[in-house]
């Protein structure tokens, strides 16, 4: 078992960071999902003739 943890272990670490990293930018994205439901200004521009 231990061999088998040491082969796999730089494996192993890449995809926990992967699957960390899917999380947080799941997370920050809906947070900034949220913010921009939120903020509901309408700003228009436009000239006169």
């Amino acid at each position: 078992m231990k061999k088998l943890i040491t082969k796999y272990s730089g494996a192993i670490f890449l995809y926990s960071v992967i699957v960390f990293g899917v999380f947080i930018l799941n997370a920050r994205f809906r947070h900034l999902n949220e913010i921009e439901k939120n903020n509901n200004t309408i700003v228009a521009i436009g000239m006169e003739d």
